[in-house]
This record gives structure tokens, C-alpha cells and sequence, in this order.
């Protein structure tokens, strides 16, 4: 008896034993959902079908105390109207961020994989405005502290050099000597930081509001023409030119000269000195740095014997020149090269531009800027009388020596400073997809199409305040009823969110379910609107994650969605379809075709019905082949 109670007991064992491991047999075929698939390879064997890439962009101004605000742009930005270079209207950033308070930046931007160059663009005075920058080795440098030598030989300025002569007949001579590009020797040129409490850049930011860059007249501030020049009353009195800015088109040469005060000056006669050969941030779209905002220059008195002085007497007046686009015109890419050229070669004559003219207006102004204590000096170059095309500052000690209570006068508006509205940097595309997936289809990419507009605000601090989402079906081939979606990472899905009418928040997934129906809203334009209590950087705000549901239907679980290459489902996805039939992470198994793109353009005309996409934009194959190395472009053509 004992004996066969034990026999039934290790039966009773043994069946339990038996029925568990069937029963875990069973929930394995009916719950794994990689059952019946091929093992697919490593993603990164996958080509991704980005048309947008992460690229390191170094920007570094050298300067201190100021933040601009930078732009990248895929095209130039600027044009030339009137001779005045202007922004481009209707052109948009690809990237924009504030500098540290030094002027650096360091981080990375998505740009579009066909760019190869791109320019960097600030609208902040003292600062260069338009910079054309190669993409190499998947960054972009600019760096201000790196300083170019000077591709002539470098001469120390003494008092048995100066002043070089340039053109006998002109009496044109030079401070300098110059190497390419208008390079100028670190002996020659200091530069200026601050002005009292105030940087070199704030003050030139001033100036742009004063003048008011865009070709405002301001020939008002001539006055009676008889406080542009510089009247110097005290003896030994040290004069210092400083470099503000240039807003010009052109390459301009840039000078003085002197005489005696309460007499007439003919200046073709009077000799004029070269302080500048080329008033220019740079040469040869960024790769030769000229100047910088701050540079200073010693203006140099020379007696009747020539004997050069670094102050001036008393009873002199000092004037000013300058040869519009005369770099560009006449001289040679350095003095020594220029001094071959005949005494007769004479290109300035119709360019030269004065303080003192004979028979037009003035070239120049100069105001009196209180709140520095400092003469601010504005050249115009052409004919819009902006008088800002080259700004400088003069300094003289002692000051009052060159003081003039009839020189019109800055407001002086203290420490009031315009509060600024928050920066946007906007973002579009269009969105395609395939709803067969997972099963191989036509590969037309023109089930669904959706165009997007991504506008992210963001404060001097680079913290995001406000990002604002639009998007408009364009196009709808399916058969299906596809919904259309995007899920965002559940840290910056926003502290208050405004969505359009029949929108839905979807806290699960994180996601919002945009239109529930594409093909009955073409052409209406959902705004979804997300704002922000500084919670984080631009820097840090991440990618979304588009996808479209097929056959939608509010609620339901195990849903069949199609996202873009390489990006992971939401929580409400039926995971046994992925990985099955044709599908290699939201790429067919073959790698030729991918379920949905991104496509950074808006007006992409979609492919004819049932017509693979690469039938009529032949250039995706070789793309595609390629690996997104040839025909960067193909939506394009």
C-alpha cells in the first residue's frame, strides 16, 4: 500500500511536471512574436534612408560679453539691392542657436546629406555677417580665434619706415604694408574689448539701432558739414582709430589726412595715409580673417621734415578718405605687389570719397555718443546715405581736446534695453508611407503624404519656450482608413498643449493621434501647439517619432503601425508584425524600398499610382544602392 501511494504520488508529480511544461509550450506559440520569422540582420547592415543628418557645427567669434544669435543656411541669405547687401525675404534657417556668452558654440544640427557647403549668417553688428563655410569631414568650423599669418613679409611699424608710398601722383601713401586679402600685421593693430563698462559689440549693437541698418537716410546728421572732421585743440593730443563694423557690399579702402585748421583743404593735393587697405571681417568667403571688431590703429602726425609722431599738435584738423571697392579695384594682394604697378595706374580717381568733397556730399558723418564719451564715425560707399556702410569710434586723450559741443549728439537712452521676443527655428518636410506593411507592396510611397512645419521657440538662454506643429495631408492612395500620428518623447510632451479639433493625446504611447481619417482631411492643416516652463535646452530636444495607423480605430490595442526606417513602434503596436513577411525594421528584407520617409522639402510631387517610386525619380535606386552616398538629392529632380 505505502508503495503504491508512492507510485502515485510520483505519477501525480510527473503529470503536473508534464502538463506545465506543455502549457508553457502552448503560451510560447500563442505570445512569441518572433515565432515562424526569419532571424533578421543587425540594423546597422540596413540602410536608413535618412535624408537628414546630425553634423558638428564649432563656431567660435572670440569675443566676450555678448551672445549673438546664429544662423546656418542651406543658400546664401543675402543680396545686393542698391549696393547695400540685404537678407533674402522669404528664406528660411536650417539651424539657429544663441553663443555662449563668449561668442562659442559647440553642438550638432541636422542638416539635409545632399549640402556641401552651407553659411553661416548672424545679423549682430561687429560680427561678420555672411560666412560661406565647407561641411568636411561631417562638421562645420569657424573659428575667429585662429588667426591667419599674413602672406607677405611682416614689417614693425617705426618712425623711419612710415609712411609707405602708394601712389606718387595720387599722394597716396600707407600706414602699413598688407599681406593677402588685406591681411594686416599684429604689430600694426591692438584690439579694444571693452569701453568702460560696456563691450565693443554692445556698442556696436547701439549703432544699429541708431542708424538703423536697411538704408535709412541719415545724411541729417551731416549737420552743416563742419563737425565731420576732427579739430584737435590741446597739444600732444594721441588720436586712436577703432574698427566697429562693416555692413558694405563693397571692399573699401580706408584713410586719413590732416591740415591746419580754419583753412582750405584741396585733397587731392594733401597727402592722405592708408589705415585700412581692405575694411573687411574676411577674405575668400572666411578662410583669411581681416578684422575684428575692436581692432585699433595709433594715428600718425607727420611733420614738414616727414618725421612721423604718434600725437598731434594743436591747430590741425583731421579728415577723412576712402576708395569705394578700392581693394577690389586696384591694389595688388599685398603693398609690394601694388608698388610694381606704374605710377600712372590711376583706378581711384572716380571712387574717392571725402570729408571735405569738392562738388557732392560728404562721404562721411560723426556723432557724439554719450553714453561711451566716444566720436562715432559712418562712411557711405554708394548713394543710399545710410552713412553706416563702415562704422568706427575715435579716441583721443584727452578727450576734450577733440570735443565739439556743435557735433550731433546720440540720445542717450541709459541702460534701457528692448525686451527681445523669443527666437524660432523652423523645420519642414514631407512624411510618405506605404500602409501594406508588412507585406511587400507597389512601393509608390504615396499612401499617405503629409507636409510639416515645425516651429521651436526658444529664449536668449537656448531654452525652448514654445514649439508649434503643423500638418496637412496632401496626398492619400490607400485603400485603407489610415490614421496619422507622432509620438514625442514623454519628458518634453509639454506643461499646457493645445490640440486641433478631433486630435487626441494618446498618454500611453506619449503619442498624439494627429487625424484620425487622411484621406477625408487633404488639405487641412492641424496645429498642435506645446508650450514649455524652461524645462530644457534646445540642444536637448529630440527627434519625433511619425508613424501612421492603419485601418484606425480609437483605442485599439495590437494595431498595425508604420513608422519610419529603424524607429521603434509604440506600446499599442502589434509586435508580431514586426519582422514578419517583408518587413527588416520598417525596410523591405531585400534593402531596396523603405516603408516611409522623411523628405526635407515641401511640394514633393507624388509617384503615379502602383508605380514604384524609383520608376519616376530614377535617382532613388542609386541612392538607395549607394547607401546615401550618391544622388543626395533624387526628390529634387
Amino acid at each position: 500500500m505505502k508503495q503504491n501511494r508512492l507510485i502515485s504520488i510520483g505519477t501525480f508529480i510527473l503529470v503536473l511536471a508534464l502538463s506545465g511544461l506543455m502549457t508553457g509550450c502552448m503560451e510560447k506559440d500563442v505570445y512569441d512574436p518572433n515565432r515562424k520569422k526569419e532571424p533578421l540582420p543587425d540594423p546597422d547592415k540596413y540602410f536608413g534612408f535618412e535624408m537628414r543628418s546630425d553634423v558638428r557645427l564649432s563656431v567660435n567669434y572670440d569675443i566676450y560679453g555678448f551672445t549673438p544669435l546664429i544662423e546656418i543656411y542651406g543658400e546664401n541669405p543675402m543680396e545686393t539691392v542698391e549696393g547695400t547687401p540685404i537678407k533674402k525675404e522669404g528664406i528660411e534657417a536650417l539651424f539657429k542657436t544663441y553663443t555662449d556668452n563668449s561668442g562659442k558654440y559647440e553642438g550638432k544640427m541636422q542638416l539635409p546629406t545632399y549640402l556641401n557647403k552651407v553659411y553661416l549668417y548672424t545679423a549682430t553688428w561687429g560680427l561678420p555677417g555672411c560666412i560661406e563655410l565647407e561641411i568636411k569631414d561631417n562638421a562645420v568650423i569657424f573659428d575667429m580665434s585662429a588667426k591667419s599669418n599674413p602672406k607677405t613679409k611682416s614689417v614693425t611699424r617705426a618712425s623711419s619706415d612710415v609712411p609707405y608710398l602708394v601712389n606718387k601722383s595720387q599722394n597716396l601713401y600707407s600706414l602699413c604694408y598688407w599681406g593677402e586679402g588685406g591681411q594686416l600685421d599684429s604689430q600694426y593693430m591692438t584690439k579694444e574689448k571693452n569701453i568702460g563698462d560696456e563691450s565693443v559689440l554692445d556698442l556696436a549693437d547701439r549703432m544699429k539701432t541708431f542708424f538703423n541698418k536697411g538704408g535709412q537716410d541719415n545724411s541729417k546728421l551731416l549737420g552743416n558739414g563742419k563737425t565731420i572732421n576732427i579739430s584737435i585743440k590741446e597739444d600732444n593730443t594721441a588720436l586712436n582709430l577703432i574698427f566697429l563694423n562693416r555692413s558694405a557690399s563693397y571692399n573699401n579702402t580706408f584713410g586719413y589726412y590732416f591740415y591746419k585748421t580754419g583753412t582750405s583743404v584741396d585733397v587731392d593735393q594733401v597727402r592722405k595715409y592708408i589705415i585700412f587697405p581692405n575694411v573687411s571681417f574676411d577674405w575668400y568667403g572666411g578662410q583669411i580673417l581681416i578684422l575684428e571688431s575692436g581692432n585699433k590703429v595709433r594715428l600718425l602726425y607727420f611733420d614738414e621734415d616727414g618725421q612721423a609722431h604718434d600725437t598731434f599738435p594743436a591747430g590741425y584738423t583731421v579728415g577723412w578718405f576712402l576708395y569705394a571697392d578700392g581693394f577690389k579695384n586696384g591694389y595688388g594682394n599685398n603693398l609690394e605687389d601694388y608698388l610694381k604697378l606704374p605710377d600712372l595706374y590711376n583706378p581711384y580717381d572716380s571712387n574717392l570719397r571725402t570729408s571735405n568733397p569738392k562738388n557732392n556730399m560728404p562721404a562721411f558723418v560723426s556723432v557724439k555718443d554719450p553714453k561711451s564719451g566716444k566720436t562715432i564715425l559712418g562712411a557711405e560707399d554708394g548713394v543710399n546715405q545710410s552713412y553706416c556702410d563702415l562704422l568706427f569710434y575715435v579716441d583721443a586723450t584727452p578727450g576734450s581736446s577733440i570735443d565739439d559741443p556743435e557735433r550731433p549728439s546720440i540720445p542717450d537712452e541709459g541702460d534701457k534695453e528692448e525686451p527681445k521676443p523669443d527666437e524660432d527655428e523652423n523645420v519642414t518636410g514631407t512624411l510618405a508611407f506605404e500602409d501594406i506593411w508588412p507585406s511587400g507592396g507597389d512601393y509608390d510611397m504615396n499612401d499617405v503624404i503629409v507636409e510639416y512645419e515645425r516651429k521651436v521657440y526658444f529664449d536668449k538662454k537656448n531654452i525652448v519656450t514654445k514649439i508649434v506643429d503643423e500638418f496637412t495631408p496632401v496626398h492619400d492612395g490607400a485603400t485603407y482608413v489610415n490614421a496619422f500620428a507622432y509620438q514625442i518623447d514623454a519628458a518634453q510632451i509639454g506643461d499646457k498643449i493645445t490640440l486641433p479639433e478631433g486630435a487626441i493625446l494618446e498618454k500611453e504611447t506619449s503619442s498624439i493621434i494627429v487625424m484620425s481619417n487622411a484621406k477625408q482631411n487633404i488639405g487641412n492643416k492641424y496645429v498642435v501647439t506645446r508650450e514649455f516652463n524652461g524645462s530644457f535646452l534646445k540642444n536637448q530636444l529630440l527627434s519625433y517619432n511619425p508613424y501612421i495607423i492603419v485601418k484606425y480605430s480609437q483605442g485599439k490595442r495590437n494595431r498595425t503601425e508604420v513608422h519610419l526606417p529603424k524607429h521603434k513602434a509604440t506600446a499599442y503596436a502589434n509586435q508580431s508584425l514586426i519582422g514578419s513577411n517583408d518587413d527588416a525594421y520598417y525596410i523591405d528584407r531585400k534593402g531596396a524600398y523603405p516603408f516611409a520617409i522623411d523628405i526635407p522639402m515641401l511640394g514633393f510631387t507624388p509617384v503615379t499610382e502602383r508605380n514604384r517610386i524609383d520608376s519616376q525619380y530614377p535617382g532613388f535606386a542609386t541612392w538607395a544602392k549607394s547607401m546615401g552616398n550618391d544622388c543626395k538629392d533624387w526628390y529634387k529632380k
